[in-house]
């Protein structure tokens, strides 16, 4: 609820902060556990975040 509250307003701002925490993400569990896919990592950090359509 923080990050809703940071970014209120800047809903592409959220989206791409969570974007590049989920490549972080990625890059640390390719390094941790190669053989471990990686899962659908996409609907944990970003389906949530609305963004506005124009």
């Amino acid at each position: 609820m923080a990050l809703l509250a940071e970014y209120r307003g800047d809903r592409v701002g959220l989206a791409l902060y969570l974007a590049a925490l989920m490549v972080e993400a990625e890059e640390q569990l390719a390094r941790l556990a190669p053989s471990t896919p990686p899962g659908n990592l996409v609907s944990r950090f970003l389906s949530w975040v609305r963004v506005p359509r124009p």
